[in-house]
């Protein structure tokens, strides 16, 4: 990440919620803000844990995970570069509702939360448009439960595929954005499981599998395909 905290501006201004904030009112937020750099496997908060920031990812990955009542650990989010994350802590009693992990070499930008809030309540502008970011965030998760709850391995994995293309009228390749464990941890799928329906896919025809890129000749068939199972 660059040492210099004010090249990481134009990026955050790109994020849905800070594109509307006027230079002086983000410039102090961004000047108490700091850098930090965790490495594979480190703990950047835990879940329950009090919250006093958010976070921008600047380089890595992080793995948003949450416990369930087994005891078992879930990956519900996959955080990519110039995300925003944890910023929901804000309206929700101020303590973390996952735990946060890198899964490489990862720096992200923490962002106070107290001056966060305070410039929210003296700009109720920011406020509503912070609201909206928070309802169709709302409406994502609900989506998603609806996908692990209802969809087969194949629909779920399919749905997944679908979204990261750049584009759904034409042939498209993207990299999946984590491990295959991860991604699989991410659509409630055990990785042995992932590999057989992505080798199904492959097999007929639907899609080209080189390491972790991923090549869709054909997007509409592919979700024919998936609306067949």
């Amino acid at each position: 990440m660059e040492n210099n905290k004010e090249a990481l501006l134009p990026r955050l201004r790109q994020t849905p919620l800070f594109a509307a904030w006027p230079e002086d009112v983000i410039a102090p937020l961004l000047a108490q803000s700091r850098p930090l750099t965790l490495e594979s496997g480190d703990i950047l908060f835990a879940e329950g844990s009090s919250a006093r920031s958010f976070y921008f990812l600047a380089s890595g990955r992080i793995d948003l995970i949450a416990a369930a009542a087994t005891g078992q650990e879930k990956i519900v989010e996959i955080i990519q570069p110039d995300d925003l994350f944890a910023e929901a802590v804000a309206f929700l009693g101020g303590r973390y509702p996952v735990t946060a992990q890198a899964d490489v070499a990862t720096t992200v930008l923490e962002i106070p939360l107290d001056l966060f809030v305070e410039s929210l309540e003296q700009r109720p502008l920011l406020m509503r448009q912070m609201l909206a970011r928070l309802s169709m965030r709302l409406h994502f998760l609900v989506k998603e439960l609806r996908h692990l709850s209802v969809e087969s391995a194949e629909q779920r994995l399919v749905s997944y595929l679908l979204d990261l293309c750049p584009m759904l009228n034409g042939p498209a390749a993207f990299e999946l954005p984590a491990r295959k464990a991860a991604v699989a941890a991410r659509l409630g799928l055990a990785p042995e499981t992932l590999s057989r329906v992505l080798t199904r896919i492959r097999k007929a025809g639907l899609i080209e599998v080189e390491r972790r890129m991923i090549i869709v000749p054909d997007p509409p068939a592919l979700r024919r395909w998936a609306e067949g199972h």
